[in-house]
């Protein structure tokens, strides 16, 4: 009997509106789904400032990536050495391997053979955003549906760190998205995030289906804010908030000293936030039908 194919979810974790936490929670939840369930993860650095990939890479270690050709670049853009007169346009507009751009973490479950990869981050895919021909975009748009479909077949779960903007590089995380993950504050400004994102949605009319909302509350109190309260209670959002929430700490708050995920440090209140982190993602799985 044939091994039946995977297609595993993927999450674009997105807000239109900045400093809500998305690189914060793509590395640091993900992790701990990776390493709470066993479940083979790739993080995806969509973004052009690579945030994710200096979270979790020294630059000498990004330097090699770069060299071996294994950024979210070479994804979009063929090797300048293939060209259509030697090839099919099909061939070049195809990722036979997702994991071929991707780097291993060190990140292991003792001695599991369940890995965490990264797929880094390049401030060249900024050029694509500026191109002002849409047929310069379709075969770094073929490349990219292609890297997808492929990475859903070699890995468990895939997730991109996306940027906060409406641009060619959002169409194509939503285009090739199952999920996505909103991080919300508990501000007056958090709501009008989440209606950009569905105004951006019903702006894009060829999706051949939607992907599901779910809205992640992050930097909130102990006590229930009324911002959250009005947020839970939406009409619209309120069914897709998460129960669980990251509270406000200085764990996840970004080091320019330090590499790596936040709960390694080892700092007061590093388990606990571990801890937190650690249901947050077992509700989320829950959420897209990874665990039951």
């Amino acid at each position: 009997m044939s091994k039946q194919k995977k297609n595993a979810p993927v999450i674009a974790v997105i807000n239109m509106k900045g400093g809500v936490g998305k690189t914060t929670i793509s590395g640091n939840v993900f992790r701990e789904a990776f390493r709470g369930h066993r479940i083979k993860t790739l993080l995806i650095d969509f973004d052009a400032q690579l945030n994710l990939t200096q979270l979790l890479l020294k630059r000498p270690d990004y330097e090699a990536v770069k060299t071996k050709k294994q950024t979210l670049w070479h994804v979009f853009e063929p090797d300048p050495n293939v060209t259509v007169f030697e090839t099919s346009e099909s061939d070049v507009a195809t990722v036979k391997s997702a994991t071929k751009f991707t780097r291993r973490l060190k990140y292991l479950i003792g001695h599991q053979t369940v890995e965490l990869h990264l797929l880094a981050g390049d401030f060249r895919v900024a050029r694509l955003n500026l191109r002002e021909k849409p047929e310069t975009l379709r075969l770094p748009r073929l490349r990219f549906a292609s890297l997808t479909s492929k990475a859903r077949e070699e890995f468990d779960l895939v997730v991109l760190d996306c940027n906060p903007s409406s641009s060619f590089m959002t169409r194509c995380a939503i285009e090739n998205c199952t999920h996505l993950l909103v991080p919300v504050k508990p501000d007056k400004y958090s709501v009008f995030g989440l209606e950009l994102i569905t105004e951006y949605l019903d702006g894009l009319p060829d999706l051949s289906s939607l992907p599901e909302i779910i809205v992640l509350m992050n930097g909130t109190s102990p006590a229930l804010s009324r911002e959250e309260a009005q947020i839970r209670s939406h009409t619209k959002f309120g069914p897709a908030v998460m129960v669980k929430t990251i509270p406000q700490t200085k764990v996840l708050a970004a080091r320019s000293d330090y590499t790596g995920f936040a709960v390694d440090r080892k700092v007061a209140y590093s388990k606990t936030t571990q801890r937190i982190l650690a249901a947050v993602a077992r509700e989320l799985l829950a959420k897209i039908g990874i665990l039951p």
